[in-house]
């Protein structure tokens, strides 16, 4: 979080061509219409998607199966673990921390996350054995008057840092190797911003899934360094992928 948080103050020097845009800089938190329970913030929230049958039947399993209790992902956990969540970082109660510069945007979580905007380029080769997939994939952005367009390709094909072997997006849909995601942010006013996201994959959705979430801006918010050392007790560890009911 340190090196993330210098990266940060060095972006945060915005360059004069940046300036020009409207400001998304700053904290912001999205908005919950109501649901109370982030589970079904994130996978119900939104307007259901038209998935491929094999995604409905694969859903169907997982369920059964957390319903019988087994809710630990037994995937290998190795050193080359992709890192990232992309849509569940969107939807996290932490606030984002927005950077904007000239040449790329940062976006920070105080969960530990953050991605990369690469502002009007070419996506990297997401083929090419040299790049290294996560599950924030390849952003490049790039400014349509008001609203910044993001464009996202290059997600894992699979994950093992969470409790689902596979990276789900609201709606129950997918991200992986496979998916392009557009986002679009656009001030609604000066301290709310709209944020509308297009899923597009079809091993998975039958025609693309869109949706919007809100955020309002945290004003005074500034993000928050942890600076307390690793604890000494030992940590808890699964024996059992199945759970008392």
């Amino acid at each position: 979080m340190r090196a993330m948080l210098l990266i940060v103050a060095a972006l945060a020097v915005a360059s004069p061509a940046a300036a020009q845009h409207p400001d998304l800089s700053g904290m912001w938190i999205v908005q919950d219409p109501g649901s109370g329970d982030w589970s079904k913030f994130f996978l119900d929230n939104v307007p259901k998607p038209q998935l491929q049958p094999a995604i409905v039947k694969e859903n169907a399993e997982m369920l059964a199966r957390e319903n019988d209790g087994y809710v630990v992902n037994r995937a290998t956990r190795t050193a080359s673990c992709p890192f990232g969540n992309l849509p569940m970082m969107m939807a996290s109660s932490p606030p984002l921390n927005i950077v904007v510069s000239r040449d790329e945007i940062l976006m920070g979580a105080e969960s530990g996350r953050g991605r990369f905007i690469y502002m009007d380029r070419p996506h990297a080769d997401v083929k090419a054995p040299t790049y290294v997939p996560t599950g924030f994939g390849d952003s490049t952005g790039r400014w349509d008057r008001d609203t910044l367009v993001v464009d996202t390709i290059g997600f894992v094909a699979r994950v093992c840092d969470s409790r689902r072997p596979v990276m789900l997006t609201p709606g129950w849909g997918r991200a992986k190797d496979t998916t392009h995601l557009v986002e679009r942010y656009r001030l609604t006013s000066p301290d709310e911003l709209s944020v509308t996201f297009t899923w597009e994959d079809p091993t998975v959705f039958v025609a693309p899934h869109t949706y919007s979430y809100t955020y309002k801006r945290v004003l005074g918010g500034t993000p928050i360094e942890n600076n307390e050392e690793p604890t000494a007790a030992p940590q808890q560890k699964y024996i059992t992928d199945q759970v008392e009911k």
